[in-house]
């Protein structure tokens, strides 16, 4: 049995789940009694899942009209993935004398996970092996401030990854090309290399989502 606390929390990971897989799309209306029933739980705990959905950016609420799965637009877009792109720079530098072979064995260990993943067609497996990649990195970084700061964004950068690879698919596709790159610019050791391989990753990223949109 769950107590209050680890009930909102099991809801909330239901929740941006279905969220995630698409099961809820963006913009949809959430009907609480209707999700309350689905999940077969009282609407107290989906009242408090959503409160902290909407502080990750995946729920918005409006006056008169209600919640709704939050749309990502392409100003999003650009907010998320340049201020990643800022945060994963530095975090790689940082992380280039901290960084251990078994970090290195785990990162390869996620590219094949990732690309199993894919073969499978299991997109939310993908988004979740894309995730754990960079938060691989940017813990090696050994800043806890910055480490707190890009976590905060993995929600949201999980949900672009599922708006790039239906609207880019060709990007999806070449996600363990793109991360060998910055396996072999960390492993380089040099740090302009390094922070240009990391902010470039986020850019083309954007650029081929704004290409296609």
């Amino acid at each position: 049995m769950f107590d209050n606390q680890n009930l909102s929390d099991h809801v909330v990971t239901l929740i941006r789940k279905m969220i995630l897989n698409g099961t809820l799309k963006p913009g949809e209306r959430i009907n609480q009694a209707q999700l309350a029933e689905k999940l077969q739980i009282s609407r107290g705990p989906i009242r408090e899942a959503l409160r902290l959905l909407q502080n990750e950016g995946l729920i918005k609420y409006e006056l008169n009209k209600g919640t709704y799965i939050t749309t990502l637009s392409n100003e999003d877009a650009y907010e998320i993935y340049t201020l990643r792109g800022l945060l994963e720079g530095k975090a790689a530098q940082l992380a280039l004398k901290n960084i251990q072979v078994q970090d290195f064995d785990r990162l390869q260990e996620l590219m094949e996970g990732f690309e199993k993943s894919f073969i499978e067609n299991d997109l939310e497996s993908q988004a979740q092996y894309d995730i754990l990649f960079h938060q691989t990195v940017v813990r090696a970084s050994k800043h806890n401030r910055l480490i707190h700061m890009h976590q905060q964004l993995d929600t949201q950068v999980g949900a672009m990854f599922f708006t790039v690879a239906s609207i880019a698919p060709v990007r999806a596709k070449k996600v363990v090309e793109n991360h060998q790159k910055l396996i072999d610019a960390l492993k380089s050791g040099n740090e302009e290399y390094v922070q240009k391989e990391f902010s470039e990753h986020y850019n083309n990223a954007l650029l081929d989502l704004l290409k296609n949109n």
